[in-house]
């Protein structure tokens, strides 16, 4: 099939997912275009929790220092808050994304990288200004129209909306990370599992200076519960865009087939739910959206992969989209780029259906789970199906000394715990486990998890689980710290070994010229070239000092041996040769 232009990757789609592939090909050497509908990066701020995981890609891309300019710090999103009113009494308040003071340790043990806030209005733009960087090519205005593929590629007809022409692009493989109404799902018939239009809302992108109202009680989340709010505006709530004048205000309807109000109606309820008519608000922009819990059947078909909205959509809770799209991205990248360089079978491709779906699964499950706000809500009063009357005297029965009081504010205490399984999910965004063909099993049971896996992270280097943050400085010792995340990555297979693991040394010069495919040697030990800082390396790489653990570009754990073999180079080479679909 010819084409007007040819490709090897075509992305269709420049948000979180498209643009962090785009970047990551470029970054490996593949040529890449990127197509998207809009004519720029999302203007608005979306999705904003940036958790530890998606920092370390940017991290491994040399962008951290650029997203922590743009974002606001863990410390401005220390709480979540249920309140009457912004000037109002404040009902509850809770820790929020690891500044709990009892549990920042945890987080910061975890990785080199921390939380942030970063409004995807602001994280777009890196990823696409850096992805050009690297040679990929953007191209906004441009709407996929159709595309079919064959055994050696995809055709793709795209139409440009400034000149109303279409053209066509022939790419050996294409890429879907077109959204939550994704053109490229629909074409190819992929099915969705699970419900749709769950719920609404309505949100308003607004200025507003609210400092002298927030900046004490620093948060990204705050609860507006009026037992006198209409069911169309049943429970509102601002977000943090930027500190403290930028605001994206939700508005959560209970009445049925709802139309919008008009706008003069939403800022009248904007300005009840502050309680000062002085403030001013500026209106950016409105939208109103729906609460899903679908996951694909599965996130490939042919030469064709799909990512992000397109095969997972849920609600914002938690803050797993955008950072389960980057990680998605992350996850095939470096397999794309070695198969399209000849140095892997294109069965390793098969790796990112069997490895990031289940993960896919898991955070909808886990965001629908966190959305249901039903037990707070009537706990603080908000009851759709009471009167105002009936609603008021619930709420003021919270500050009773009688029975009834004293167990509605134990009930309030309770469901405001339980709230960290939104705002603490540690173990969701960490825990992430793979089985598959890209992962060489070495035996050992899958350990149990010693503490909750949705809020705890637990450290392991058995095969499938993600390489662990340690702290390793130079031989000498003149040089800042180095974390074992910043050893691996850019694209490389790293091995990592220790004292008396010299042979593994000579297995991976010699794997790694048998199959063109560069495998750096990491040695970590006394007298070696990184030497174990505070001991964390010893006991969580598990495994002997003369044994190795062969990771990923993507910073997971591929294969180990807990100790020497008797033939380095034999046991290497299976290895690599089971995770390249290679034979030797």
């Amino acid at each position: 099939m010819s084409a007007d232009y040819t490709v090897d990757v075509l992305v269709v789609g420049a948000g979180p997912a498209g643009a962090t592939m785009a970047l990551l090909l470029a970054a490996y050497g593949i040529p890449v275009l990127a197509v998207a509908r809009h004519p720029r990066s999302a203007p608005t701020p979306r999705a904003h929790i940036t958790n530890q995981r998606t920092m370390e890609i940017m991290r491994d891309m040399g962008i951290e220092e650029t997203c922590l300019r743009q974002a606001s710090p863990a410390k401005a999103m220390s709480h979540t808050l249920w309140i009457e009113s912004m000037v109002g009494e404040e009902i509850a308040r809770g820790w929020s994304w690891g500044q709990d003071p009892a549990r920042k340790g945890e987080y910061e043990a975890s990785s080199p990288c921390s939380m942030s806030d970063l409004p995807q209005s602001l994280f777009e733009p890196i990823l696409i200004e850096s992805a050009i960087d690297r040679g990929a090519k953007i191209r906004f205005d441009s709407q996929l129209v159709s595309f079919v593929q064959d055994d050696e590629g995809v055709l793709s007809t795209i139409l440009d909306r400034l000149t109303g022409k279409e053209y066509t692009i022939r790419s050996k493989y294409m890429i879907g990370a077109d959204g939550g109404r994704s053109v490229i799902m629909e074409q190819l018939g992929i099915p969705l599992e699970g419900q749709a239009d769950l719920a609404e809302a309505f949100s308003v992108y607004c200025e507003i200076d609210l400092t002298r109202f927030v900046q004490h009680r620093p948060g990204s989340l705050y609860f507006v519960i009026d037992p006198e709010a209409p069911l169309w505006a049943f429970v509102g709530n601002f977000r943090m865009v930027r500190p403290w004048n930028q605001w994206l205000v939700t508005l959560f309807s209970f009445a049925q087939n709802s139309e919008v109000p008009p706008l003069d109606k939403i800022l009248e309820r904007i300005r009840i739910m502050i309680g000062d008519d002085s403030v001013e608000i500026k209106v950016n922009s409105t939208q109103r959206w729906t609460i899903n819990d679908l996951v694909a059947e599965r996130y490939s078909q042919g030469r064709v992969f799909c990512m992000g909205d397109a095969v997972h959509r849920h609600p914002p809770a938690n803050g797993l989209g955008s950072n389960t799209s980057v990680q998605d991205a992350y996850n095939l990248a470096w397999k794309l780029a070695l198969v399209l360089k000849g140095q892997a079978e294109p069965s390793l491709l098969n790796s990112y259906n069997e490895e990031r779906r289940p993960i896919g699964r898991q955070i909808v499950t886990r965001a629908n789970k966190s959305m249901r706000y039903d037990e707070i809500w009537a706990a603080l009063g908000a009851v759709p199906s009471l009167t105002v009357a009936e609603r008021l005297a619930l709420k003021e029965s919270l500050a009773s000394p009688s029975a009834e009081g004293k167990a509605r504010r134990a009930e309030l205490r309770r469901v405001v715990d339980d709230r960290k399984y939104e705002v603490h999910a540690h173990g969701v965004e960490l825990n992430q486990r793979y089985e598959s063909g890209a992962v060489i099993p070495d035996g050992s049971p899958q350990e149990p998890f010693r503490e909750d896996a949705e809020l705890f992270y637990q450290p392991s280097t058995r095969p499938g689980a993600h390489l662990p943050h340690a702290w390793v400085g130079t031989k000498i010792g003149r040089n800042p710290p180095i974390s074992t995340l910043d050893l691996a990555g850019k694209g490389q297979f790293t091995l990592f070994t220790g004292i008396g693991g010299e042979g593994w040394q000579a297995a991976a010069e010699q794997v790694a010229a048998e199959f063109g495919v560069p495998i750096v040697l990491r040695r970590i030990g006394f007298g070696l070239e990184y030497k174990d800082l505070y001991d964390d390396w010893a006991r969580l790489s598990d495994i002997a000092e003369d044994g190795c653990l062969l990771v990923r570009p993507d910073m997971f754990v591929a294969w180990r041996s807990k100790t020497i073999k008797d033939d380095c180079g034999s046991a290497l080479r299976q290895a690599m040769a089971g995770i390249l679909g290679r034979c030797f």
